[in-house]
């Protein structure tokens, strides 16, 4: 079920296309297939398309010698496992550090979708509730057996349906992270990058004065790779200057996690970041004079004027030359994982509560809500269990084992119980018609 469409990854091709995102961030060796860790590589040269994956540079470099270790060592820097760890990768893995293509990734994932027949499994629908009890007043047949505890799940258009097992993947699993919370009117001239896929990218007032050929001036909020790409395509769609606003520093890495966190499994996220490739972008418009990048500063006061369709805007510290008419803002702020802003799950929370820390459920090591509650979490609210990896696409595959080889435990004692059951009425129908000595079960027995 999926409230963005009936395909599969209907909401990441919407987003990449709102972007203009050509290749992902992930490295080869991360995507969907369960079989082959080298599957994306492998269908890359099967379709002759290796030219369309870019290199991800300085990631991988000749082994350390012996001799360079001890004198790393000697200067204080440990080989071990501590923060200041040297990362190690062979250059033999030097083809995985490749990106793919948007296109290569998405055709690689239809491939897996005919491979494992998931075809046609997706419901565009929306969840409004999700409850765990008896429901023994409803036809249960085939689902479960009368007396067992069961999910049952409510869309927004009153469907109902009922399941042994449910699997909760909504990637973030909150609120978009806003600085302040938009009025009905200042909506027409700000909006979160999540709100992209859904709308026009720029806005019709922006476009207009775009298209009259009048100055037009946008400021973005926030320090991670979305901003540099939200940046990057005002400036392709001819917004004249653009101020990227930052309130820490600018930091500049391969991947949203550190490279020892993927090599290792040490370390962790530390904030949004840039890659070093789209850097290279912005700085080609820094260049030009159409982009300007400010860290450490923040939005001290902003007035949406209704009748000028624009914001009168002041910043800490003040940001040279800022345009008295802003035309828009974007939040590229990102979401906050928390399992309270998720009305849909406050029937399970009442009838079975869980521990929450900043917003994300202890679960299970299994990922499931508890060992008698067979709700299991994947994506961003899973972190307390996957880490600082799990909204990405390793984070993803991590969490997809979890929870298949929980489900698969789940369903083998089931039919296990169900064989048992089956021996037991057996056994005892063979009883009533005397085929077997009704005595024979005694047999071992003492006295």
């Amino acid at each position: 079920m999926d409230s963005s469409g009936c395909d599969w990854l209907n909401s990441w091709t919407k987003n990449f296309a709102a972007l203009g995102i050509s290749h992902l961030r992930s490295p080869m060796f991360f995507h969907p297939c369960p079989r082959d860790r080298d599957g994306l590589l492998a269908f890359a040269r099967e379709t002759g398309r290796c030219d369309d994956c870019i290199e991800i540079a300085n990631c991988v470099g000749k082994s350390m010698s012996k001799h360079r270790r001890k004198k790393k060592t000697a200067k204080g820097y440990s080989v071990g496992s501590s923060s200041k760890a040297i990362l190690e990768i062979d250059e033999r893995d030097r083809k995985d550090y490749f990106t793919p293509s948007a296109e290569i990734f998405q055709d690689y994932c239809e491939e897996v979708v005919q491979r494992y027949s998931l075809a046609n499994l997706v419901e565009q629908s929306q969840v409004s509730s999700i409850d765990f009890g008896y429901y023994d007043d409803f036809d249960l047949y085939g689902i479960a057996d009368p007396g067992t505890k069961i999910f049952k799940v409510i869309t927004t258009n009153g469907a109902i349906k009922f399941a042994k097992i449910v699997v909760l993947a909504i990637g973030a699993g909150g609120k978009p992270a806003m600085p302040r919370q938009l009025s009905a009117a200042e909506k027409d001239g700000a909006c979160h990058s999540t709100q992209l896929p859904k709308q026009m990218f720029l806005a019709e007032h922006v476009t207009d004065r775009i298209l009259a050929r009048v100055p037009t001036a946008v400021v973005i909020i926030g320090g991670g790779l979305t901003s540099a790409q939200i940046a990057n395509q005002c400036i392709v769609n001819g917004v004249r200057r653009v101020f990227l606003v930052m309130r820490g520093a600018l930091k500049l890495k391969p991947f949203d996690i550190d490279l020892d966190w993927m090599a290792k499994y040490q370390n962790a996220r530390n904030g949004g970041s840039i890659t070093p490739r789209y850097f290279k972008k912005l700085q080609t418009h820094i260049a030009r004079g159409s982009l300007s990048m400010h860290t450490h500063t923040t939005i001290k006061n902003q007035v949406w004027d209704n009748q000028r369709r624009s914001w009168d805007m002041e910043t800490d510290p003040p940001i040279p030359n800022l345009p008295s008419r802003i035309d828009y803002i974007y939040y590229a702020t990102g979401i906050q994982p928390n399992i309270h802003d998720l009305p849909f799950l406050s029937p399970l929370r009442e009838k079975a509560p869980i521990e929450v820390i900043r917003g994300m459920p202890c679960l299970t090591q299994e990922l499931a809500w508890a060992k008698d509650v067979p709700l299991f979490v994947a994506g961003r609210l899973a972190g307390l269990r996957i880490g600082p990896d799990c909204g990405n696409l390793e984070g993803a595959r991590v969490g997809a084992e979890r929870i298949s080889w929980a489900v698969e435990e789940i369903l083998e004692r089931e039919q296990q119980r169900n064989r048992d059951e089956a021996d037991d009425s057996y056994r005892r129908l063979c009883q009533r018609v005397g085929s077997v000595n009704m005595y024979e079960s005694l047999v071992g027995e003492s006295d």
